[in-house]
């Protein structure tokens, strides 16, 4: 069936079934159809102008996988494409999975996995203004608010990972778990006079949840013009102007002395660490408490997923967990690590990819009447793929979510 690379699929498809027996696949390359597996949940995919796709996958790896979906040449449902993306993502990691392929395979997939470019804009605020304003976009704040509370929306907005207890049922309240424990970690009890601020402040989320449960002063710091204008309008709203505050600038030029600092998600758009936890001891009060959230990895040969760099997070990484917990040892007594339940994240991102289904038409007609975007199919795809395969990536446990005490 097909060509080379058409046959070298195939042969990693049955590869995976036979060490992930849940699903079958039903394989349909231009016509020529294959059924992989022994499971009865089967699952079909399309591939238009296999041959090429294939190749393009196999040369250019994950960029050339997302942007043949986002061009529509790869036609799985949105129930199963996560399981589709999987057969990539483990391909370059599962040792099992890899040995029962031929020689020239394993060359071939292993090739993929390090050909990655890195994608980074003129500066860090157009590289936060790219996504998080999405200004490729939108000409309009409101409207990329707009874009992203469609599936993120709230009491308290958080993008980034909840805490995924045992008994934790729903998104909400994993995010609560996990701003109520950050409390904890820092501290904060209820009329504490001290000050927080918030670098890299999202849309506010944690702002006015330590406000509206603690009574305490919050002061948020982004660069995303579209999440200040957010926080300063939603602050009005729910009549916390006394208490909550937000600046557009740069964290790494915070200024001001707090009794308490967080930061959660913010560490993927750095990439001088020293600059940054310097910057942290120096804004913080003697005595006070900081907190950094992020997702962490521990890789010797970590790469940036060029997919995500060029049309998600431009100029984002992962920081590496060894060389940052020293970095904070050397400008901070105490050090301590605490990592999410497993697999929080990976729950986090399954919700708000059904969210983001769930609300699609709206999101379509959103970009139709507010957006620049040319391709709409294309634009909805890029976030369906970027939810996607971030989910495999820390399902399969190469990425992880601690959250670093210093004082």
């Amino acid at each position: 069936m097909g060509g080379s690379f058409s046959n070298t699929f195939l042969r990693l498809v049955r590869s995976y079934v036979s060490v992930v027996p849940e699903y079958s696949f039903e394989i349909n390359l231009d016509g020529s159809i294959a059924q992989i597996g022994a499971s009865e949940k089967i699952i079909p995919v399309l591939i238009l102008r296999s041959e090429e796709v294939l190749q393009r996958i196999f040369k250019e790896g994950s960029l050339g996988l997302g942007e043949a979906y986002c061009e529509g040449l790869i036609q799985v449902s949105d129930q199963y494409y996560r399981h589709f993306v999987d057969i990539f993502v483990r391909a370059t990691y599962d040792l099992k999975l890899l040995l029962q392929l031929k020689l020239a395979d394993i060359f071939i997939i292993l090739r993929a996995k390090f050909n990655r470019n890195f994608y980074n804009r003129l500066s860090r605020s157009e590289n936060i203004n790219a996504h998080y304003s999405l200004s490729d976009w939108f000409e309009q704040d409101e409207d990329a608010n707009a874009f992203y509370l469609q599936w993120l929306d709230a009491r308290y907005i958080q993008y980034s990972c909840g805490k995924w207890d045992e008994d934790t049922q729903k998104l909400e309240e994993a995010q609560e778990n996990k701003l109520g424990f950050y409390a904890r970690r820092l501290q904060i009890k209820y009329g504490d006079p001290g000050i927080l601020a918030d670098l890299g402040c999202g849309w506010g989320g944690c702002l006015f949840y330590m406000a509206e449960k603690f009574g305490i002063r919050c002061h948020g710091l982004t660069l995303s013009t579209a999440q200040a204008k957010y926080v300063k309008n939603e602050a009005i709203r729910r009549h916390l102007e006394h208490l909550v505050t937000v600046e557009v600038g740069d964290i790494l030029l915070a200024e001001g002395r707090y009794d308490y600092v967080i930061s959660i998600g913010v560490m993927e758009h750095i990439r001088d660490y020293d600059i940054m936890y310097r910057r942290l001891a120096q804004i913080l009060k003697p005595g006070g408490r900081a907190l950094i959230h992020s997702i962490f990895h521990s890789e010797w040969f970590y790469k940036v997923d060029p997919f995500l760099s060029k049309y998600i997070f431009p100029g984002g990484s992962t920081p590496e967990i060894r060389s940052n917990l020293n970095i904070f040892k050397k400008y901070f007594k105490h050090v301590d690590r605490n990592d999410l339940p497993a697999l929080s994240y990976p729950r986090t991102l399954l919700c708000w990819f059904d969210q983001f289904c769930k609300h699609e038409e709206q999101i379509r007609n959103l970009l139709a009447q507010k957006s620049k975007v040319k391709d709409l199919d294309y634009s909805i795809r890029i976030f369906k793929h970027y939810l996607t395969l971030t989910y495999c990536g820390l399902t399969d446990a190469r990425g992880f979510v601690s959250n670093i005490l210093v004082y």
